[in-house]
C-alpha cells in the first residue's frame, strides 16, 4: 500500500487585523463543521452570515490579548482553527480554555488538529497558563481526539447542548495540566 504524502500546512497565530480579515473564512469553516455534524454552538442549516457574528464578537478580545486565535493555512486557505481563551479572573492567572478546534472536512486526518493544539498549548505555556480546559460532545470524534492528546475527563453533563439536529446531547468536560 502506498502512502500519499500530504503537503504541510502552516499554523499561524493571528493578530487582531489578521483575525478580522479572516472572519469570512472562519465563518465558512464553522459552517462546514456544523454541516459535518460537529456540536459547535449552531444547528444544522446555519449559514456563514449567521456564524460570522460569533467570530466578530471576539475581535476586541483578540486585540487586548484575552484570546489568541490560531489558524491552519493550506494552499492560501484556512482549513483549521483553535482559540486560546485566557481567564481574566485574579484567582486564575494560570488558566485558559481551548475553543473552536475546527478542521475543514476536506482536510481531516492530516494531523492539523494536533498541530493547532500544539500551537495553542505552546502559547499557553509561554504565557504561564498551565491549566487548560475544554468541552466537547460526548462520544464524538473530538472526544476521542482529546483523549488521545492526553486530556483528562472531568465529567459528563447530560443534555448540556443541542446536537446539530436539535436533540439534547451530553457534553464531556476535559482538563490538561501542561506542567
Amino acid at each position: 500500500m502506498t502512502e500519499r504524502a500530504s503537503p504541510p500546512v502552516t499554523i499561524r497565530e493571528l493578530d487582531a487585523a489578521g483575525y478580522e480579515a479572516a472572519i469570512p473564512d472562519l465563518a465558512a469553516l464553522l459552517v462546514d463543521a456544523v454541516d459535518s455534524g460537529a456540536g459547535v454552538n449552531f444547528l444544522a442549516g446555519v449559514t456563514a452570515d449567521e456564524t460570522a457574528p460569533w467570530w466578530t464578537e471576539r475581535i476586541d478580545q483578540v486585540r487586548n490579548g484575552v484570546i489568541s486565535a490560531f489558524v491552519a493555512i493550506d494552499d492560501e486557505r484556512i482549513v483549521g482553527s483553535t482559540l486560546l481563551i485566557r481567564s481574566r479572573n485574579p484567582n486564575s492567572p494560570h488558566r485558559a480554555e481551548i475553543g473552536k478546534v475546527l478542521v475543514h472536512s476536506s482536510a481531516r486526518r492530516r494531523g492539523i488538529a494536533t498541530a493547532l493544539m500544539a500551537a495553542a498549548e505552546d502559547r499557553a505555556r509561554a504565557d504561564g497558563r498551565w491549566m487548560l480546559m475544554l468541552d466537547t460532545v460526548t462520544g464524538s470524534a473530538a472526544d476521542a481526539f482529546y483523549r488521545s492528546q492526553g486530556w483528562v475527563e472531568l465529567g459528563v453533563m447530560p443534555n448540556h447542548a443541542l446536537a446539530t439536529d436539535g436533540t439534547p446531547t451530553p457534553t464531556t468536560f476535559f482538563w490538561k495540566d501542561l506542567r
